[in-house]
């Protein structure tokens, strides 16, 4: 077989980003500063399960370099976050889907679930006016036991049994014909960890609105930038697509965590045209633990 003359088949063919990068001319969403900054920090719940009973911001309001505050209060005509995948249960019956608010509201689901926001002139301002925010919470019972009765703690009214929809692949009939044939059967039980994605950079976005065309620009850590844009534009925030533009900069890794559309970088963007100010966020890694989606 002759070599190729031409063409990149059968060549060495020298990466081109990593003079850039090990150079230090990456630029991450955490680099990107627009004029007039603000920075975001959100207040989390201590709690796996419990009602929200109140949210008392009337101390970080008042605080230095604060330019907003919000609470679940002020989404409750905002959409939550939309499921990307609606499939159909083995029954027929279509998956349930719960409400996911962008801010907690009466009711908070994980340790981390954010419960309101904080906009600041500086990140030490937000950070500081953030711990002034008091939220009060009757503690319920968390569901942490898998082998526990589905429903025996309700995590959303909309799946009382804690089950979103049943899953199966194949010809159960089948199957259960070439077992019941079968001269031995070998049973297993496997049990898969949890796994907690840990990319170096840690998920940011920083948002901006446009009051002159009334548009949005966010850049942000995502390895999905399209759909991003198509789930929180028609979804969320119910604007036309071509009104919100999402730039994906430089991304530190992912491992496919930074594949879903959040709520941090939803809030910014709709709280971006509140302030009428350009926000950013960038998750500590403590915040990246508990927030981030696992696998």
């Amino acid at each position: 077989m002759n070599a190729p003359t031409a063409g990149f088949i059968g060549q060495a063919v020298l990466r081109r980003e990593d003079y850039r990068f090990l150079t230090g001319n990456g630029q991450y969403t955490d680099d990107i500063v627009h004029q007039g900054q603000t920075y975001a920090v959100f207040v989390r719940s201590p709690h796996a399960h419990a009602k929200l009973l109140k949210v008392d911001t009337e101390a970080a309001r008042s605080a230095p370099g604060v330019v907003g505050v919000f609470t679940g209060e002020d989404f409750v005509n905002v959409g939550g976050l939309p499921c990307g995948w609606l499939i159909t249960s083995v029954d027929g019956t279509p998956m349930k889907e719960p409400k996911h608010p962008l801010l907690a509201h009466g009711k908070v689901r994980h340790v981390g679930d954010q419960v309101a926001v904080v906009i600041a002139e500086t990140l030490a301002q937000a950070k500081a006016a953030a711990s002034l925010v008091h939220a009060d919470y009757e503690a319920l019972p968390a569901y942490v036991d898998p082998g526990a009765e589905p429903g025996s703690v309700p995590v959303h009214d909309e799946a009382p049994d804690n089950l979103c929809y049943t899953w199966a692949l194949g010809d159960k009939a089948a199957i259960d014909a070439t077992f019941a044939s079968a001269a031995h059967v070998t049973r297993l039980e496997y049990r898969n960890n949890r796994l907690i994605p840990n990319a170096i950079e840690p998920r940011a976005a920083n948002a901006i609105y446009n009051r002159s065309d009334d548009s949005y620009t966010l850049h942000v850590a995502n390895q999905n930038p399209h759909v991003e844009r198509l789930l929180m534009a028609a979804f969320v925030l119910g604007i036309p697509e071509h009104k919100l533009r999402v730039v994906a900069p430089d991304v530190g890794g992912g491992f496919g965590s930074k594949i879903f559309l959040y709520a941090e970088e939803t809030v910014l963007v709709w709280a971006s045209k509140q302030v009428n100010r350009p926000i950013k966020w960038t998750a500590e890694r403590s915040e990246s633990f508990l927030t981030d989606a696992h696998g």
